[in-house]
């Protein structure tokens, strides 16, 4: 079907046992979260430390199993596939990890960084894989080719480093890339080179990107839809332009007015600075502790993230 999603999550869940002996509990990063990602669109998962967007991002590419709930691939349920099955899910999806410098081996050359995924999943002829690897670093702007192969990680910049974890990401063909906060460990004169390469990369090759950062900024400049979430649970989704100029919940507002250069910076309306509560029992809306609009009932029930206008949902008893 021509309108039918590329990724569709429905209902995931992301249980992590904590603790010890009769401390023993489990904690959910992720909590009965739903979205759908369509061919060619970037959508910005936005939160803040320990909200649980990076649990999405690998529980979507299968590197953590979900505890419940399912994940479709262009309408193929693949909440469970394993072996081969699962190897060809993952080329669809791959991953760009935060950090440049823990992502690459250090033993490895750049050449070899891109071989081992090329031929784990196309398993071509030695020639063509030489010819693919050449093309992925001139994808990437990593050039001259004949030089970039033969280098090591420590030879590289940051900046460097974070294009070969691209290229490596784009060697096998992919339908969409989940980058993880892609641009928060490189200087700042390059994040911007690196998001103008991804925001090139998906205009090229009609990639689908699940964006995710805590910058709302980077996200309104890259992302079609932007989701926030905090918690484990998503509390506002919106097109980016109409979530950053219209914000209906107040922690997306709380994000804005610690934005800067935002049009909402102002003082920040929080009541409290604790941490959300990820127990699995706990009870209400994970923001009701830190929320300056709180009711009794935020407390005790769980707001449903429902649609106030086309396209804005938002999860608020407000």
């Amino acid at each position: 079907m021509a309108n039918e999603p590329l990724i569709e999550v429905k209902d995931l869940v992301v249980r992590f046992a904590v603790g010890g002996g009769l401390k023993r509990q489990r904690i959910v990063p992720v909590n009965h979260v739903s979205f759908t990602i369509n061919p060619g669109e970037v959508l910005a998962l936005v939160g803040e430390s320990g909200s649980g967007k990076s649990t999405i991002g690998r529980a979507l590419v299968r590197i953590l199993e979900p505890s419940g709930g399912s994940l479709h691939l262009g309408g193929a349920d693949v909440t469970k596939v394993k072996g081969k099955a699962l190897a060809a899910y993952r080329r669809e999806i791959q991953m760009i990890f935060q950090d440049p410098y823990g992502s690459l081996n250090p033993v490895k050359t750049v050449e070899r960084h891109l071989r081992l995924p090329i031929r784990k999943h196309k398993q071509d002829r030695e020639g063509g894989i030489s010819e693919q690897i050449d093309e992925s670093l001139q994808t990437v702007g990593l050039t001259p080719v004949s030089e970039m192969r033969v280098k090591f990680p420590h030879e590289l910049s940051g900046g460097q480093r974070q294009r070969v974890a691209i290229a490596r990401a784009l060697a096998v063909k992919p339908r969409i890339l989940v980058a993880d906060e892609p641009i928060s460990m490189l200087d700042v004169s390059i994040r911007a080179e690196i998001l103008q390469l991804l925001k090139h990369l998906q205009q090229e090759y009609s990639l689908a990107y699940l964006y995710i950062t805590h910058d709302l900024a980077s996200a309104r400049y890259f992302g079609d839809r932007i989701m926030v979430m905090y918690g484990g649970q998503i509390m506002e989704s919106a097109p980016s332009d109409e979530l950053v100029d219209k914000p209906r919940h107040p922690y997306t507002r709380l994000l804005l007015a610690a934005t800067p250069n935002s049009a909402h910076t102002g003082p920040l309306p929080e009541t409290s600075n604790r941490s959300p509560d990820l127990s699995e029992n706990r009870q209400g809306c994970p923001f009701a502790d830190r929320c300056p609009y709180v009711m009794a009932v935020c407390r005790t029930q769980d707001p449903p993230l429902i649609e106030q206008s086309a396209k804005h949902l938002v999860a608020c008893h407000l």
